[in-house]
């Protein structure tokens, strides 16, 4: 067996047997790998710190058939995102995208950044949940091939209106005239939000979560980039339901 020495975030972890556990680490170099863990159940200390959900660490692996648990040591932890319940949701909704995404060929490669940020966004910079959501549905669409075009009305290249209309089927603008002309799933666009999913897809990655808005432009954006995003994966993520599920009303 050879050792090869990479980092990861743990977005996944799978229990079997009495004492072993099957990881999903996200890595830049490997893109998605399954880590078999032997007896980490059993340990304590420094070892199984460092492979907990939602950890990057630097792991040594044995490389045969799967990859092997050999050490590891954590770089980076969000234990504050686990001793929150609404962040804890929302982070593994993020893991089970991103678990999703990195199947595909196209788009897997900013994965890894986009995760760790919006996980830094929350748990060291307190960004509030609802926009850090947003950010990171909108900027995953775009980064899998399904970015949208703000730039104008797709039917008459107004770049001027007073009211926008957002297509869900292809992402794209369409001013009040020519919505009247085209069919299709819509959802009204105000300027705040407009501005917002603007910022999202231009913006650098590193200042991806520094917008702010008010309540309803975030739950305005909230709903379009969810929407969006889960139309273009055509995929219904259990965690999304568990999610939702803390705000709603007995």
């Amino acid at each position: 067996m050879a050792h090869i020495t990479v980092k990861g975030l743990v977005i996944r972890e799978t229990d079997f047997g009495e004492a072993d556990r099957f990881l999903t680490v996200l890595t830049a170099e490997l893109g998605k790998i399954e880590v078999l863990c032997r007896g980490i159940r059993r340990k304590k200390g420094r070892l199984a710190n460092a492979v907990g959900l939602f950890c990057y660490s630097e792991f040594t692996l044995f490389s045969g058939r799967r990859y092997t648990l050999n050490d590891a040591e954590l770089d980076t932890q969000f234990w504050g995102i686990t001793g929150n319940i609404e962040q804890y949701a929302l982070c593994c909704y993020f893991a089970e995208l991103v678990n999703l995404a990195a199947d595909a060929d196209d788009g897997a490669a900013g994965l890894l950044p986009l995760f760790l940020r919006a996980l830094y966004a929350l748990d060291r910079q307190k960004r509030p949940v609802q926009t850090v959501k947003a950010a990171f549905e909108l900027r995953l669409a775009s980064g899998l091939g399904f970015r949208p075009d703000l730039t104008g009305c797709a039917v008459c290249g107004a770049a001027q209106c007073a009211a926008w209309s957002f297509l869900l089927e292809n992402g794209a603008l369409v001013c009040g005239d020519c919505r009247k002309r085209v069919g299709g799933t819509y959802f009204d666009v105000p300027p705040g939000v407009l501005d917002a999913m603007r910022y999202i897809l231009s913006c650098d990655g590193k200042k991806l979560f520094a917008f702010a808005v008010n309540a309803q432009t975030a739950a305005q954006l909230g709903h379009i980039c969810e929407r969006y995003l889960l139309y273009h994966l055509d995929v219904h993520c259990t965690t999304l339901d568990f999610y939702h599920s803390l705000f709603r009303t007995p």
